[in-house]
């Protein structure tokens, strides 16, 4: 019997990391013709896209992880010109026992809609491509067939792609939820980039449960946790004030990065502000226990790490120092590898940052780390 055990307090320590330059690209259209100067980057990037920007992360096979780009540089306005795709890495990780550190780019599968399911005007209409200003992903789920479900901020939807990147259906939304920069111009209930950031799927693979990143318009604090029944494909919700869970953010915090499950009941959400490099305070990951609720209704939360405060014994990270943080602005990958070790892996943002303020004025790379924290269940 799975025994879920109560989480430690002492801090996690670093036991794999690996990185990828923030001035990577693979041929493509031209990107960021929308954007200006910044970090010494002079776009627009000729017949090249940046890969950045990873916004979820999930365990493939042999060693290998799937990473989902997001809308590429922020908005909607300036990320016409970025094609959505998912990546397949392999981290070649550095431990204790050597390694290089770099990460391997094995597959790019582009997101497109050949079959003109989407309900509004997109982007690229020859090619069909998805664009960074008809989606923003910033979550997703693989199916045993290989197909991903995609949880977006935009409208926000929920989207399901086969597994080369083909749209299978419309897009699935809640009735009353609608962020501000939705494309169908509904009213808003929902902030802007502040739609399904987080995306976990239950253990018996039947149900996905994407979480809001924000709270709703004029509903007071607290972030909604919906189900979305996968053999319907419907929500189970009647509309957007009907939440199975809420979740409430610390005092100071703005977001949440990811929500994963680990077992039937319980699992992690990376909490985060929006602060990066020196001036960050906020950067943890807390358990939850979907059965476990307090007086306000809101699941009860526990530390499992503090991402400004991780030992690094083996100087991993190649800094020169014992004590490794995470201190980036967007934190938005998180997988449960066994019971007591974590990956992680950062938003980059490219070209903005930098959150590394030793590397001066420049992007921040991806950097993919490993934890190990105390054990989550016995």
């Amino acid at each position: 019997m799975l025994l879920l055990l109560a989480t430690a307090t002492q801090a996690a320590t670093l036991v794999a990391f690996a990185e990828l330059p923030a001035d990577t690209f693979r041929p493509g259209p031209t990107s960021g013709q929308f954007i200006k100067p910044v970090n010494g980057r002079e776009p627009p990037f000729r017949q090249r896209q940046p890969v950045q920007g990873f916004s979820a992360l999930l365990k493939a096979e042999n060693g290998t992880y799937f990473v989902l780009s997001d809308n590429g540089f922020g908005e909607r306005s300036n990320s016409s010109d970025y094609i959505l795709s998912i990546y397949l890495i392999r981290p070649k990780f550095r431990t204790a026992r050597g390694g290089s550190g770099v990460i391997q780019i094995n597959q790019v599968i582009q997101l497109r809609d050949p079959a003109r399911l989407m309900p509004y005007t997109i982007v690229r209409q020859t090619d069909r491509l998805l664009t960074g200003a008809d989606l923003d992903p910033e979550s997703f789920q693989r199916m045993p067939d290989g197909s991903f479900w995609v949880g977006e901020e935009f409208n926000p939807a929920l989207l399901h792609f086969s597994a080369d990147g083909e749209l299978l259906a419309p897009p699935f939304m809640l009735a009353g939820l609608a962020s501000m920069a939705n494309p169908s111009g509904k009213p808003a209930t929902l902030p802007r980039s502040r739609g399904f950031e987080g995306m976990a799927l239950s253990i018996d693979g039947k149900r996905l449960y994407p979480m809001l990143e924000g709270a709703l318009l004029d509903r007071g604090p607290g972030l909604n946790i919906y189900t979305f029944d996968l053999k319907t494909q419907q929500f189970v919700n009647t509309d957007a004030n009907s939440p199975d869970f809420r979740y409430r953010l610390d005092a100071g915090a703005s977001a949440i990065g990811d929500f994963t499950l680990f077992s039937a009941n319980a699992g992690l959400i990376i909490e985060r502000d929006s602060r990066q490099g020196r001036a960050a305070i906020i950067k943890k990951i807390y358990r939850v226990d979907l059965g476990q609720v307090d007086a306000n209704g809101f699941l009860v939360k526990t530390l499992v790490a503090d991402l400004l405060d991780i030992r690094d014994p083996h100087d991993l990270n190649r800094d020169g120092k014992r004590l490794f943080t995470f201190p980036f602005w967007t934190i938005e990958g998180l997988v449960v590898i066994d019971s007591t070790t974590l990956a992680i892996v950062n938003d980059n943002n490219y070209p903005l940052g930098p959150a590394r303020e030793a590397r001066g004025s420049e992007p921040d790379n991806s950097e993919f780390i490993m934890l190990k924290v105390a054990p989550l269940w016995e």
